[in-house]
């Protein structure tokens, strides 16, 4: 999906929104947006409604999450990784496998794909959730194109992740843990736990005294206890993170070496070293180029909602389907064609001016051409009245005298038409009375004589004396007869010699 897209991170202290523009060939980040979330209540939809005005935000190509754990998370394997057929099945093979009916819930599933096919990591939440989340943003003016489970939305992230793969990722939001591993070929498990945050949580404030409602995930409050205190309360979150370890390399039957962890509770000073001792792994902050040191951990979840709405494709997993289909339109996209449409209709509009302007500026010269031309042929031939085309006419009496020039110009090597006239009056006696009728050239070599004489003697001196001619190779008779006036007509066959 081109253009500006934004990802939105509602946690129980602060939203957080990740604004992208996604291009042809990159994604820049546009802007981070921190504020409060405790006025996003049901009640007052406009106090969100007010952000996205203020911020200019784009308020359909938006992408959030579930805020809730699933029901349910299934791997259903295939031979295939075709999204198109997957679909087609998928739903069936979840139905087989499942104590609930899954066309009473609501289900989508992300395409992992293997060495020898793809599994469909099939997430289920109950319709109530996906409605009402629908419905909340759609009071506040949203409306969502991308309704997603947070684990999955992290897969976005898969060329940031660092260290030999398999990795397992784990984001310490605000009200969750969100875990993903990742193999070779991307996302490979996704899992998330409300409880051990919550535990956290009460047991921090136990410690202080202070009530839950007024505690906030910023450095400074987890800043406040010692070592000693803040492992204690953190056990809940240390058990859940080895509860997933372990069950993540009991799927892939490999160890995970590399632990990236991101997420508000990440800020508490000292966790990367507890983490590392407490799971003899490799334990590291994500890092996040576009977002640096000091914001990668607080907006790793909304940069990824963001990257993963922008390229949702098949075989991604969203819940606006079905029911909860999405119907409304692609502004952005609109918006990033736009501008290159409108321009290239002005260069349209600019290039069929100019062509028009220059056709009637070449037809006035082509009726100036025209009137020039008419007016010379006029000039030339003064006795036609009316020459309706002159160039036509003109090129029609250029071709006449052009035919007449080459019989007078001759062929290059042989007489000309001149000295074939001459060679015939040359060569027969004075005395004959002879009228020619017709001389006929054939080729430049062949031409007819016909012509009357007295007698058929003649006619054979006439042969003889042109035989007898330099200029002609061979004299034949063709025919001969007699005329109503007693004389004879003859028609003779002449080859005139070319030089060698």
């Amino acid at each position: 999906m081109y253009g500006r897209f934004a990802g939105l991170d509602i946690g129980r202290n602060d939203a957080r929104v990740s604004l992208i523009k996604r291009g042809l060939r990159d994604v820049q980040l546009l802007q981070i947006i921190r504020t409060k979330s405790s006025e996003f209540t049901p009640e007052s939809p406009e106090a969100l409604n007010n952000v996205f005005r203020e911020y200019s935000l784009p308020k359909g190509d938006v992408a959030v999450s579930i805020s809730n754990d699933p029901i349910s998370v299934r791997v259903i394997k295939f031979p295939f990784i075709d999204p198109k057929k997957i679909d087609q099945v998928y739903g069936f093979e979840l139905e087989n496998i499942s104590t609930f009916d899954p066309r009473e819930k609501s289900h989508a599933y992300q395409l992992v794909k293997g060495d020898t096919g793809g599994e469909a990591l099939v997430c289920v939440f109950e319709k109530e959730e996906v409605a009402s989340a629908i419905g909340y943003f759609n009071k506040a003016g949203i409306d969502p194109k991308i309704i997603t489970y947070t684990p999955v939305a992290f897969g976005a992230l898969n060329e940031l992740v660092e260290g030999p793969r398999p990795v397992m990722l784990v984001d310490m939001g605000e009200e969750d843990l969100s875990f993903a591993l990742f193999d070779e070929n991307g996302i490979k498990r996704v899992r998330s736990s409300r409880k051990p945050v919550e535990s956290f949580i009460e047991s921090l404030c136990g410690l202080r005294g202070v009530p839950v409602e007024e505690f906030g995930f910023t450095k400074a409050e987890l800043s406040g206890e010692s070592g000693e205190h803040l492992k204690l309360c953190l056990s809940p979150v240390i058990s859940e993170i080895k509860k997933t370890l372990h069950f993540f390399e009991t799927e892939l039957k490999e160890k995970i070496n590399t632990i990236l962890i991101s997420g508000a509770l990440s800020q508490a000073p000292g966790l990367t070293e507890l983490f590392k001792k407490e799971f003899t792994r490799d334990v590291k902050k994500l890092f996040i180029p576009d977002l640096g040191v000091e914001n990668s951990a607080l907006y790793a979840r909304s940069y990824a909602l963001a990257l993963y709405g922008s390229s949702f494709k098949n075989g991604y997993l969203n819940y606006r389907k079905d029911e909860f289909k999405y119907a409304g339109s692609d502004r952005e996209l609109r918006r990033v064609f736009m501008a290159p449409g409108i321009l290239f209709a002005l260069l349209l509009v600019l290039l069929l001016y100019n062509t028009a302007s220059r056709y009637f500026e070449l037809k006035k010269e082509v009726k100036v051409l025209e009137g020039e031309i008419a007016q010379v042929v006029k000039d030339a031939f003064p006795d036609v009245k009316v020459i309706p085309k002159p160039a036509q006419f003109m090129e029609g009496e250029v071709s006449k005298q052009r035919d007449k020039l080459k019989l007078i110009r001759g062929v290059e090597g042989a007489s000309t038409p001149l000295e074939v006239l001459r060679g015939i009056s040359g060569s027969l006696p004075a005395s004959m009375k002879l009228v020619v009728n017709d001389i006929k050239f054939e080729s430049d070599t062949e031409l007819k004589i016909q012509g009357v004489c007295d007698s058929y003697q003649e006619v054979t001196e006439i042969e003889e004396a042109l035989s007898k001619s330099k200029i002609f190779e061979s004299v034949t008779r063709n025919q001969t007869g007699n005329t109503v006036d007693g004389k004879t007509k003859f028609e003779l066959s002449l080859v005139v010699k070319t030089e060698a």
